[in-house]
This record gives structure tokens, C-alpha cells and sequence, in this order.
């Protein structure tokens, strides 16, 4: 079946992910998971949450996530504006979900939740996908508890440095060009990369950017010199490098898992 391509940025997005790990980082959109087969650990705001299937996590914008330890795991991915689900806006600034792993769900919400992803890659109206985003959200409501966020260390930089990465990894990126956007030192960030977050900017950069080109495989017809350059990469032939260091698969390799199990 052909795929359209979908812009990274834009208000509602839906795809699909297939063993894979995503670095931490945060982002102003909701984000919704839904877990079709297998098992993995979502981590939100340093607090692990095991998930296996048929269950759906809720993240709500700046709650720093990572997903780790797949096992045959395939998952929905949707993220969205606010917009989506208005009846989450007024808790948006001062909440967030006291746990937000849904073990039971009804089924009139995988329903709902489906149709707004495949009603997505059919590319129809906004007013269609949105009525079913607010309905499966409208189920997770009556499930979901809300506790008060915690204060906010107005110190940390780290909030606004992955927010920026998240917004701006498929362009050219340096220690230097955050420094200058986040007006610290490069060598204040570098520090942050290894003491705060366990890896340095080079590798996080390159986590960022591999998990994008995997959704692209996955969820696009595009050829993987597009994908390369789409996902940040200067060259197809590093893009095979790191993309195989990061996978053990190559990017072909990668993209056949989708058509094996269609």
C-alpha cells in the first residue's frame, strides 16, 4: 500500500514503530501510545513503566519520555496539539497523569483510536481524524487520575536544550549552535549531555535522527537517500553507518520488517 509522507511538524501525526528505542526527549504536543504486540518500557519523568499489549499510555507536552527494552514490540505512535483533546486543556499547565498506562481499555477505544490512524494515512479531512482523536481520549479521561506537576527547576536548561534538539535535529546542529541558542557555554551543555543525560551530543543527535528514519521506513514509500537527507544526515553513506550501528539491521533490512507483517 502506498504511504504519503508525513511532515514531522505538523498538528496530528500517526505511525508506526517496530522494535525500536527512543532516546529521552520531550516535545508541546500530546502524545499517545498504543501497544499492538509485545512488550517494552516507556520511562516518563525518570519513572519506568513496563507495557505490553492492548495497553495505551498518555503523555502529556514537556514530560520527558523514552521508550527501552522491546521484545517483539510494535506500537501506534500519535502525538497532537492540544486542539485534539480540548478537554485536557485546562489541566495541560498544572497536571500531569498520576499513571499513565491504561491496562483495560474498551474496545470502542482501540476502535476509535484506529480509525483516527487510518483515517490520518488516507489523508481525510482534519474534522474527521480530530472527532475520533477526542473520542478515544474522551475514554482515556474517565480512567485517568491527575496529580499536581512537581515545581519546575527554573536552574535546568535541559527542558529547552531537548525541546530545541527536538525541533531542529534534521538541520545542522553543533555544540555551538545550541551554546548561542540557549546562551550557556558549549561546554556547559557537553557536560549536561554526559553527567545529566549519559551520552554525548553526537550520539543523541544521531538517536534523534535514526528514530525519525526508522518511522519514515516503516510509514513511507520514500527511497533511503531521501530519507538520509530528510532525517539529517549529510551523506546516505553515513546514514547506513550509524542506522546499522544503531539497529544491526540495515535500513532495507529494517523497512522489510513492515512487509513482512502486513
Amino acid at each position: 500500500m502506498k504511504m504519503n509522507y508525513q511532515n514531522r511538524l505538523e498538528p496530528f501525526k500517526s505511525y508506526h514503530v517496530i522494535n525500536y528505542t527512543f532516546a529521552k526527549h520531550l516535545h508541546n504536543q500530546l502524545e499517545v501510545i498504543y501497544v499492538m504486540s509485545g512488550e517494552c518500557t516507556v520511562t516518563i519523568d525518570e519513572q519506568d513503566y513496563p507495557i505490553c499489549k492492548d495497553n495505551m499510555v498518555l503523555i502529556f507536552p514537556y514530560q520527558i519520555h523514552n521508550l527501552s527494552m522491546p521484545v517483539n514490540c510494535e506500537l501506534i505512535v500519535q502525538t497532537f496539539e492540544p486542539e485534539y483533546a480540548k478537554e485536557y486543556v485546562p489541566y495541560l499547565a498544572t497536571c500531569v497523569p498520576d499513571n499513565p498506562v491504561i491496562h483495560q481499555l474498551e474496545n470502542d477505544c482501540i476502535d476509535a483510536f484506529m480509525k483516527a490512524d487510518a483515517y490520518h494515512r488516507q489523508r481525510k479531512s482534519k474534522s474527521i481524524v480530530q472527532a475520533y482523536v477526542s473520542l478515544y481520549m474522551s475514554f482515556l479521561y474517565d480512567f485517568m487520575k491527575m496529580k499536581p506537576t512537581k515545581t519546575a527547576d527554573n536552574h535546568s536548561i535541559i527542558p529547552s536544550l531537548l525541546l530545541y534538539m527536538d525541533e531542529h535535529f534534521t538541520e545542522k546542529l553543533s555544540l555551538d549552535i545550541l551554546a548561542k541558542e540557549l546562551f550557556v557555554t558549549k561546554y556547559y551543555i557537553s557536560r549536561i549531555f554526559s553527567k545529566k543525560l549519559h551520552t554525548t551530543f553526537s550520539d543523541y543527535v544521531n538517536k534523534l535522527r535514526v528514530q525519525y528514519a526508522a518511522q519514515l521506513l516503516i510509514n513511507t514509500d520514500l527511497s533511503v537517500s531521501i530519507i538520509a537527507l530528510t532525517s539529517g544526515f549529510e551523506s546516505e553513506r553515513t546514514f547506513y553507518r550509524v542506522f546499522k550501528n544503531e539497529n544491526r539491521l540495515t535500513p532495507l533490512q529494517y523497512r522489510k520488517q513492515r512487509i513482512i507483517r502486513q
